[in-house]
C-alpha cells in the first residue's frame, strides 16, 4: 500500500542523498489517491514524480486532462506523464499531452507505446521545453533521431554502459 511506497521512497532519498535525482511512481486508479500519494512522495524529498495513467477505468481525453490538471495543481514538483496502453488501456492522444504540456510543472512524457507515429505526434505538437523521453529500449535511438529528449530505459539498469552509447 501507500505506506510500503513511502518507505521505499525514504530509504531512496536517503541512499541517493542527493547525488542523483529521484522520481517516485504515484499513479493510482482515482485522481484523489494519486494526489495523495504525489504529495506524500512531495513531503518525502522526491526530485519529480512519474504518473502513469489510471487504469482499469476507461477515461476520456478530457477526463485525462483533469486527471493530470489537478495532479499538477497539488504539487510543486515536476510531473511526468506516463503512457502506457499495452499495460492500462488508456491512450493519452498527442493533443491532450500537448494541453497538459501548457501545465508549467508538467515537464515531460514516458512514452513506451512502441508507436512511433504516437512519439513523433507528442514531440511535433509539444512546447520545446516539453521532454518526451522514449520507454521502449529498443526505440531509443529512433526516437532520439527524431527529437526526444532521452529514455527511461529498463536496460539502463542492468546494462547502463550500452544505453550510453546509442547517446
Amino acid at each position: 500500500g501507500a505506506e510500503e511506497k513511502i518507505r521505499i521512497w525514504e530509504a531512496t532519498v536517503d541512499e541517493a542523498a542527493g547525488r542523483v535525482p529521484v522520481y517516485a511512481g504515484t499513479a493510482a486508479i482515482t485522481t484523489g489517491e494519486a494526489i495523495a500519494l504525489t504529495q506524500a512522495a512531495e513531503r518525502v524529498g522526491v526530485d519529480a514524480v512519474s504518473v502513469l495513467t489510471p487504469y482499469f477505468v476507461s477515461p476520456s481525453q478530457e477526463e485525462l486532462h483533469n486527471h493530470y490538471a489537478a495532479i499538477a495543481a497539488a504539487t510543486s514538483l515536476p510531473v511526468i506523464l506516463y503512457n502506457n496502453p499495452d499495460r492500462t488501456g488508456v491512450t493519452l492522444k498527442p493533443s491532450t499531452v500537448a494541453r497538459l504540456a501548457e501545465i508549467p510543472n508538467i515537464v515531460g512524457i514516458k512514452d513506451p507505446s512502441g508507436d512511433l507515429s504516437l512519439t513523433w505526434e507528442m514531440i511535433r505538437q509539444s512546447t520545446d521545453d516539453f521532454q518526451v523521453l522514449m520507454g521502449r529500449d529498443s526505440l531509443i535511438y529512433a526516437g532520439l533521431h527524431h527529437g526526444a529528449a532521452g529514455a527511461i530505459a529498463a536496460t539502463a539498469n542492468v546494462v547502463p554502459a550500452l544505453v550510453v552509447e546509442i547517446y
